[in-house]
Order: structure tokens, then sequence, then C-alpha cells
């Protein structure tokens, strides 16, 4: 269970209110989900130490065009990661040129308000194909959700990829390469979809 601690100017030594939430819930993943146990790459650390979020003008380790998403300043689980070298992982860019194979979904809290990482690297990647997933809002991006969902014929199944910002889209990247990270089983509400991993 991950405590989340809402604060007056993302000072977390301030804490105005205490509530349990996590954006990352395994509903069935008895034997299909694993939390594979990998690092950040060093371009998500600062001199200083600090997590510094990939930024819309980066070019390494990969190209983005958009800034990793960010809640009060941490990095959500649910982002996608891209494997990098040896077990280090980065923030997908939503880029389909080159056939990015997603390698998992960011099990904790990166930098800001609710760090769970601090000094550490260590991080863990929700993987493993059929296991079955709710993720809770803001770990997904909505935008043209509902009305793909709403669209789609009965049993056509509903991609989602990895989007610019890093997060899970139905927005299909430019290319014929981009692979699938997830497909929707529910839209629960605005705020929770069940979605069923295809990595």
């Amino acid at each position: 269970m991950q405590v989340l601690y809402p604060t007056h100017g993302n000072d977390a030594s301030n804490i105005l209110l205490t509530a349990q939430k996590r954006l990352i819930r395994v509903v069935e993943g008895q034997t299909q989900a694993t939390p594979y146990a990998c690092f950040l790459d060093p371009s998500l650390r600062n001199a200083d130490g600090s997590i510094r979020v990939p930024k819309a003008t980066d070019t390494e380790p990969l190209p983005r065009t958009e800034e990793a998403f960010t809640y009060m300043g941490s990095i959500v689980p649910g982002t996608v990661l891209l494997k990098g070298k040896g077990e280090n992982v980065i923030i997908a860019n939503g880029q389909a040129e080159k056939a990015q194979q997603p390698f998992g979904l960011l099990g904790q809290w990166v930098g800001g308000a609710f760090d769970n990482v601090h000094n550490t690297n260590e991080v863990s990647a929700w993987r493993g194909p059929d296991a079955v997933i709710d993720l809770v809002a803001p770990a997904f991006n909505d935008e043209g959700l509902t009305e793909a969902v709403a669209n789609a014929e009965p049993g056509e199944r509903v991609d989602l990829y990895a989007g610019a910002d890093g997060r899970l889209t139905v927005n299909k990247p430019a290319g014929e390469d981009a692979i699938p990270v997830a497909y929707i089983i529910e839209v629960q509400s605005s705020a929770v979809i069940r979605v069923n991993l295809v990595i």
C-alpha cells in the first residue's frame, strides 16, 4: 500500500493529510505478473543526486517531444519503462520509428513529493503477458480513451501504447512499428481502467 502525503508547497515534512492510494493494482497476477527488479538509468539523476524528470528537449538517452508526466513533481507508478543498458530502465518517449519494445510499468513513485526511491536507484517494472492490472488516474492518459472504447465493436481490442509523456494512451504513435503495452478490459470510471498487459 502506497502512502501518499499531499502537502502544502510540495514539502513532505509539512503533512496536511495522509491518504492511502495505489495507482497500479494487480488484479490477476499470481502466475502472470512479475515486479521485475531493475535500476533507474543514470540520466534520471542530477549531479546532486536528485531525481531528474526527462524533459521535452532531451536527446539522450532518447529524443523526446514531451516532458515525462509527473504529479506533484513525482513520476507516477504505471509509467511505461523501456530497457536501457544492463539492468537500467528509462521512461518511454512514445516514439515508434524503431519499434521500441516496452519493458514494463513503473511500480513506484519516483522523485517529487511522493518519492519511494530516495537515495537508491532500485525500482520495479510490472510485466507479464495476460496480467490484469487496474490503473488509477493520473497513471494513464485519458485523452480519447472514452471515445475509443465507446466506438469499438463487440470483441474489438482497444490497444494502449506508450505515450510521449510516458503514460499509457490509446493514441498510437506515428509509424507502423508501435508495439502495444496493454489493451483495455474495462473502463470502470473516469479514474480507473482495467487493462491486460501484453508485454
